[in-house]
């Protein structure tokens, strides 16, 4: 085999390509990043050795990483789970490994990793492959977001899920049968089967002889081959699958400590696990649990096997002591406790950046020295309205037309406009692929959206014919069919849903959108749910007519991870981002082959799907904010990812040689990286959080 990446050595590092090469040998690929000793007398923390982040504006759902699948779950799963490659800090083209010490590849399909010898949890138990092979297929047959939504196609066979609603690891029957299993009936029953006596060895996991042919079986998706290497193989070659196992679903987790709390049960939740965590490899572990998650301390790892090793740069030990987060506190709490500073990283909405910044204690200061700004991520918010035959008058193409002319999307930018000077915080695109793929972005070159109140009139006349209703506007002009007997300005009240607790951004924005409909005659209303009830929505009746969500990728791949859980219909409600339920025919024949194809050949499909999409309008496209904090300026190496957020484990404090925080040191800006037009944001389900 052909070395693909060996820590400590540094490497250049170059960006995968979609296209897929079959070849006989194995391919080299360097990945980037800088590997070595960390200087510690260079970054020696200095009092107080506490960090205070009132930054997150929402707790997280769960704590268990085969769980939870918000963004805000980010900052604890970074620091306190690690996964066999990672994310370079704030770089996203390429992996390092971190658990392991070696990763070879074999047309991209099969991942051989040669894992570090010394790596031990946090309880001091010690890693090695046989642990890799239980996080990895306690996740899949648990049948979570993280695990269900990632891996169908690499680790799981989709179709075999599709049919049966139970996930298990692809090869795994087969694995059992080897070991002296019985699995016999239909293919429900077959895998059924599979999943509980999976369930039943990963809740004693004892490495018996038994277990240890199951693991070390050759033809399934994660194969121990030694104390110290395992393989995770894929059902398609995909050149992807390293960065999809380097965010919290890839991270390896305690046996014995699952098994001591609960177990593992065929696609159930961990209850225990999901409220309390359970013990990782990374830098930092979780001290203390306020009640729901309204503040988590998280403390260093007393034993980090990274400790007297050269390790990637995230993988280093944690400088400062003890990390608190308050997750959700007020937008006043937030400011005041960053002016004051009592708190090292914050969040304020761009209305009251300008009050942020005039009631700092260092008045020196200004905008440069406490804002860390890396810029638009490529994720997507919109409105969907719902396709589905089901909900009235939004299955109609041209009423969808006529709200989307009638949106005011001026007054949408206007919201993220700073009240420090004015520059707006947000970039307007045209979904849902976005512009940090410019081979994909806008390939049928249409114009951004914007208000058009004569086309938005012209369409909502077209559709009331169609429909058989009428109209009153504002002016007392009639549209749409005046001999019927509905007049939808008095018959009808349209519901705008967004997620709850409700945020500035959000507000305004759903006062637009009840804008919009006033403008065309028509009653709307607003209203919010919990993130609980959103995971209610598992068909197109159940989903709201209108929803104010967003959508980050899980990992560089514009048509997987952007346009696919955005338009296909398979990815409507929970798992993805298609909450109107949008069915259209070519789009799916194209959707369902599309992943594994060629470069030059999805985009020529992909030009086909964005067509489409822009003459059926099952959403409409609101403007991406920029993803910024307020860093206190002597918060050093504030490191952000797109996909693993920021890495606590990488910040020190730095004052002045006096060891006060001075004026001098307020006036040199925090360093910071602005993430380049080809990085990538989390996939998941988004609530504006501002």
């Amino acid at each position: 085999m052909t070395e693909i990446a060996k820590s400590p050595k540094p490497s250049g590092g170059s960006k995968s390509k979609l296209t897929i090469i079959v070849v006989v040998i194995i391919v080299v690929i360097l990945v980037g990043g800088t590997f070595g000793y960390l200087e510690l007398t260079k970054k020696k923390a200095a009092v107080p050795n506490v960090l205070t982040d009132t930054g997150q504006t929402a707790a997280p759902d769960y704590l268990d990483p085969a769980t939870g699948f918000f963004v805000q779950d980010e900052t604890v799963f970074t620091s306190v789970y690690q996964e066999l490659v990672e994310y370079n800090g704030s770089v996203v083209t390429g992996v390092n490994c971190v658990l392991a010490d070696h990763m070879y590849v074999k047309n991209n399909q099969n991942f051989t990793f040669a894992l570090r010898n010394y790596v031990t949890f946090s309880t001091g138990t010690a890693v090695n492959a046989s642990t890799v092979w239980f996080s990895f297929y306690r996740g899949l047959v648990m049948g979570q977001g993280p695990y269900v939504d990632n891996y169908g196609g690499t680790l799981m066979n989709t179709t075999v899920f599709g049919d049966t609603s139970i996930a298990v690891p692809w090869g795994a029957t087969q694995a059992l049968e080897s070991a002296g299993y019985a699995i016999s009936g239909n293919l429900t029953q077959q895998t059924n089967a599979t999943a509980n006596d999976l369930a039943a060895i990963l809740s004693n996991f004892n490495y018996n002889s038994t277990e240890m042919k199951v693991m070390e079986y050759k033809n399934q998706a994660v194969v121990v081959n030694s104390q110290y290497n395992v393989s995770l193989n894929s059902l398609y070659p995909y050149a992807f699958f390293p960065e999809v196992i380097s965010e919290w679903w890839g991270g390896v987790v305690e046996p014995s400590y699952v098994d001591a709390h609960g177990g593992v049960q065929v696609g159930t939740k961990n209850s225990y696990i999901d409220l309390n965590g359970v013990p990782g490899t990374g830098p930092y572990e979780i001290k203390s649990i306020a009640a729901s998650f309204s503040d988590i301390v998280l403390q260093a790892n007393p034993n980090y096997w990274a400790v007297g090793h050269a390790v990637p740069t995230e993988a280093q030990p944690a400088i400062i002591p003890e990390i608190v987060i308050d997750f959700g506190l007020s937008h006043v709490d937030r400011l005041t406790e960053f002016d004051k500073n009592q708190s090292q990283i914050s969040f304020v909405g761009a209305s009251t950046i300008g009050d942020l910044v005039s009631g700092y204690y260092n008045k020196s200061a200004n905008l440069t020295n406490i804002c860390v700004n890396p810029g638009a991520p490529p994720d997507f918010f919109d409105l969907s309205m719902n396709t589905n035959a089901s909900w009235p008058y939004t299955n109609n193409t041209n009423f969808r037309h006529a709200i989307y002319y009638a949106m005011n999307y001026t007054a949408l930018m206007d919201i993220y406009e700073n009240s420090y000077n004015s520059q707006s915080l947000a970039t307007q695109i045209l979904g849902p692929v976005t512009p940090n793929f410019q081979q994909f972005y806008n390939l049928i070159n249409a114009p951004l959206p914007t208000m058009n109140l004569k086309m938005a009139d012209h369409y909502l006349n077209l559709a009331g014919q169609q429909d058989k209703f009428y109209v009153t506007l504002p002016n007392g002009t009639k549209l749409g069919d005046t001999s019927a007997s509905n007049d939808l300005s008095t018959s009808y009240t349209f519901t705008l849903t967004g997620l709850s607790p409700s945020t500035n951004v959000e507000s305004s924005q759903l006062t637009i959108f009840e804008a919009a409909f006033t403008a065309l005659g028509l009653k709307s209303t607003s209203t919010l749910v919990s993130p609980t009830i959103e995971g209610t929505w598992t068909n197109a009746s159940s989903t709201p007519q209108f929803v104010d969500l967003g959508w980050f990728p899980d990992w560089p791949d514009p048509v997987a991870q952007l346009m696919i859980p955005g338009e296909d219909v398979q990815d409507g409600g929970l798992f993805g981002a298609n909450n109107a339920w949008f069915d259209n025919a070519t789009a799916q024949a194209i959707f369902a082959n599309i992943t594994f194809q060629p470069i030059s050949v999805q985009i020529k499909e992909m030009k086909i799907v964005e067509g489409i999409i822009y003459n059926q309008t099952p959403e409409i496209w609101l403007p991406t904010p920029d993803t910024y904090w307020f860093v206190q300026p002597y918060v050093k190496d504030f490191q952000y990812n797109g996909f693993t957020g920021y890495w606590y484990n990488l910040m020190y404090f730095s004052w002045s040689p006096s060891g006060s925080n001075t004026s001098s040191a307020l006036n040199s800006p925090t360093p910071f990286v602005l993430l380049s037009s080809a990085l990538m944001m989390d996939l998941k389900p988004v609530m504006l959080l501002f």
